[in-house]
């Protein structure tokens, strides 16, 4: 009799724990693929956007659409795609919505490891040139070209990026003010250009509003091996 009871309670507990497991796979979290690619293929492909110094400005700050992008290669690993007028990376992190916010938060504040970095600092030294990781750092500054371009942020994204930029990294602390600075200038944007297309008539000479956009690319980044 016990031992019939044992195995109830067996056949009950692996039922249960079966049922919990389909429960989850069902309900896991698809992951994000934009034309039959991860995000991390997409993320890959982003250019790099450069981050000014303070008292910089890359461009008319007016002209906010000027893009100055572009791509890194170092140590056999490759930042951005070398196809500077290719948008199809900023097209599925648009498409990724804000699915893809938490992915660049991640990268916004990476950081590399100090084993990494003396692995580095000794490859550089030695000319070696091909290392098995990617530098935090650069992968930084294409989470900030994500974000930048991603059409919805949530509060709590928003909330940690200003609260970002006092980081005690310098790097994520630029950073996360750049992001906020340009996502400003492109509400900004948005805004204006709304207002002139609910103008009655539209533009006074009954042309179609023009907004012109220049891709400067970065000769520095372009080029650095």
């Amino acid at each position: 009799m016990n031992r019939l009871r044992i195995l109830l309670g067996i056949v009950a507990v692996a039922g249960i724990l079966g049922a919990l497991i389909f429960f989850f796979s069902r309900h896991a979290a698809k992951p994000l693929t934009y034309r039959g690619r991860s995000i991390e293929y997409w993320f890959a492909q982003l250019p790099v956007t450069p981050i000014p110094p303070p008292g910089v400005d890359l461009g008319n700050v007016r002209v906010h659409q000027m893009n100055v992008r572009g791509f890194i290669k170092l140590t056999g690993q490759q930042y951005g795609s070398t196809n500077l007028f290719d948008d199809a990376a900023i097209d599925a992190i648009a498409a990724f919505g804000t699915n893809a916010v938490p992915f660049l938060m991640a990268r916004l504040q990476g950081l590399d490891s100090a084993a990494e970095k003396e692995i580095t600092k000794a490859a550089t030294n030695t000319g070696v040139g091909y290392l098995p990781f990617r530098n935090a750092d650069f992968e930084r500054l294409q989470a900030v070209t994500g974000l930048i371009h991603v059409k919805m942020m949530t509060p709590e994204a928003s909330q940690l990026i200003m609260s970002l930029r006092t980081n005690s990294n310098p790097g994520i602390a630029s950073a996360a003010a750049y992001i906020l600075k340009r996502r400003a200038a492109l509400d900004d944007s948005s805004s204006a250009d709304s207002a002139r297309n609910a103008e009655p008539g539209g533009p006074a000479n009954g042309s179609q509003p023009i907004r012109s956009e220049t891709n400067t690319t970065s000769s520095a980044a372009g080029s650095r091996r």
